[in-house]
């Protein structure tokens, strides 16, 4: 009886090799079609996953796309390589370099929480009143200082909720001067 099942026990272990070697081939072409996330568990081992996730940022041309949400921006003349985004099809984003620092300038008129800022706060706030000209209306932007230097700020003008942020450390003066500069192009509107 050993002689007959040794070659049944060769013909299985044969046979298991060929189904986990196949599985492994279609694995990896399964997933050559998807996009990956490798992701670190709190262990520090890294393992890959298969998730399919749709990019949030749509880029546009210009500022000018961000009328289909409401929302109105504009920036300084001397800013540079302005580059124009529309999140989750609800959030203005204008990504830009002012006298060679960074910033990401948002507006949305429905979202809620769209800063997109994951760090945390010291408990300086510096405060910038506006006051439009025009229209009469003043507008108190709040400014606060990241435990890293960056900088943050954000207000609301009419239905439009704003914020501006750089990761640089910029001095009060010139992140209220820029909040100053942007609250007298949206009054313009």
């Amino acid at each position: 009886m050993k002689k007959t099942y040794k070659p049944y026990k060769a013909a299985a272990v044969i046979a298991a090799a060929v189904i986990m070697t196949s599985g492994c081939g279609q694995k990896q072409q399964e997933g050559s079609t998807m996009q990956t996330e490798e992701e670190t568990s709190a262990s520090g081992t890294e393992t890959s996953s298969a998730v399919q996730r749709p990019n949030p940022m749509t880029a546009v041309t210009d500022e000018t796309a961000f009328q289909s949400l409401g929302v109105y921006m504009a920036l300084p003349e001397e800013a540079e390589d302005p580059l124009c985004f529309i999140l989750n099809g609800e959030v203005a984003e204008i990504q830009f370099s002012y006298h060679e620092i960074p910033y990401s300038y948002r507006a949305s008129n429905t979202a809620e929480d769209f800063a997109g800022i994951f760090e945390r706060f010291t408990d300086q706030i510096l405060t910038v009143e506006f006051k439009d000209l025009e229209g009469g209306e003043t507008v108190s932007a709040q400014i606060r200082t990241t435990q890293s230097g960056g900088r943050f700020a954000s207000w609301k003008w009419k239905d439009t909720s704003y914020t501006l942020y750089t990761a640089s450390n910029v001095s009060d003066a010139d992140i209220s001067s820029m909040v100053t500069m942007l609250l007298e192009l949206i009054s313009q509107r």
